[in-house]
């Protein structure tokens, strides 16, 4: 009797053993087959998994915000000209709300000395993100707290929560849009590896004129929400001991914002919090509505070259931030902005017109006298960057 619940003592054991294999391994493929489903735009989700890549502690300022930031920030020029290590934590259209939780989620592994939050989201009026943007924004998201408190802050009600926490029923119409590439873990950034620090160029370029901007101190409230979570963000930087920096990113619709963005700034007042609106027609740095703008609302190659130019000049002068190079902890820096060199080797500066320079250069410390820069003004009201269809083809 002994040796027969010996024997059958072994079997459970053993079937148990099997159970939590085959249970481990059913998890492992779901979320496998999630991640190859999952659609790795370079606008959303890709900057967040490649965050997880870059070295602890490696990122000095951080840029969150929407795609004027990940548009306009570029990476490359602040790291060659400045010394200054950078990383853009963006995504299309990104509220406040999923801010929030992206810069608590990068906490984990980073902390920036400056965080530069992009003042677009003021002009949100939206209470809760499109089924796109809540894709784009939350599932490249590695930690399960964030990820799910970034759900539920995009949708209104519990329950519409589930099928994005979930991820499959989501993204499993995307089985018939899969190429070789979806099936590589981590994905490669577009082309741009793990060095990547998030700047998406646009090569493009359209012609604009010159914004009319009534620059004024009048107000319009922001969205409550949108209000709600700049203030947890505002408090949780003074928490980390971290500096908030607000940017307001030039582009040539800006005169539809400029009452939202008086309103957040005046909210980030009461935290000690201010920043620069590059929408400022005093603010003259040689930005072209002519040349310098992808579309209405974003900046090109060109437009990111001159504009960072500027911010970083700005960010030298506001802050102490340490000039890394040369320093073999930041070598992916030197990495990725010599693969963006050779891709774009060419590229004049809009710095002074008629004069190209090999952007990796510092500008001239002297413009031309005949030289008068364009005024350039300021920030866009709805983003009309790439959009993911509203619903699954086969819903």
């Amino acid at each position: 009797m002994k040796e027969n619940g010996a024997v059958s003592g072994k079997k459970r054991a053993g079937f148990l053993v099997r159970l939590v294999c085959f249970a481990v391994i059913a998890v492992l493929l779901l979320v496998y087959a999630n991640f190859v489903l999952t659609p790795k735009h370079d606008y959303g989700i890709c900057s967040m998994m490649n965050l997880y890549r870059q070295p602890d502690d490696s990122v000095d300022v951080l840029t969150v915000g929407s795609s004027l930031a990940y548009a306009g920030v570029n990476t490359n020029v602040l790291w060659e000209e400045f010394g200054i290590a950078s990383y853009n934590l963006c995504s299309a259209e990104q509220p406040f709300w999923v801010s929030y939780y992206t810069i608590k989620e990068a906490l984990k592994t980073q902390h920036p000395k400056i965080i530069l939050l992009d003042a677009k989201a003021a002009t949100y009026t939206r209470d809760y993100s499109k089924r796109g943007r809540t894709i784009l924004s939350t599932f490249g998201i590695r930690g399960i707290g964030n990820r799910i408190g970034a759900i539920m802050a995009c949708v209104e009600k519990p329950q519409d929560a589930v099928s994005y926490i979930l991820g499959l029923p989501e993204v499993h119409s995307n089985y018939k849009k899969l190429t070789a590439e979806d099936f590589t873990f981590p994905p490669d950034n577009g082309g741009r590896g793990e060095t990547w620090k998030g700047y998406i160029e646009s090569d493009v370029t359209e012609h604009h004129d010159r914004p009319s901007v009534v620059w004024n101190t009048v107000k319009r409230n922001i969205n409550d929400r949108e209000e709600e979570y700049a203030r947890k963000i505002f408090e949780m930087a003074r928490d980390e001991g971290i500096t908030i920096m607000l940017v307001g990113f030039p582009n040539p619709d800006y005169a539809n914002d400029h009452m939202y963005y008086n309103s957040l700034w005046a909210i980030a007042a009461e935290y000690g919090i201010t920043g620069i609106n590059y929408n400022d027609p005093k603010m003259r740095f040689g930005l072209r509505f002519s040349t310098d703008f992808a579309d209405w609302q974003h900046l090109n190659v060109k437009g990111s070259i001159t504009f960072t130019r500027k911010l970083g000049e700005d960010l030298k002068e506001l802050f102490d931030l340490p000039d890394r190079r040369g320093d073999d902890y930041y070598a992916s820096y030197d990495i990725c902005a010599g693969i963006w060199a050779e891709k774009y080797a060419d590229f004049a500066s809009a710095s002074v017109e008629k004069q190209p320079l090999d952007w990796f250069p510092p500008p001239p410390g002297k413009l031309p006298e005949d030289f008068i820069p364009e005024e350039f003004y300021p920030e866009p009201p709805e983003e009309m960057w790439p959009e993911l269809p509203e619903e699954p083809a086969d819903a």
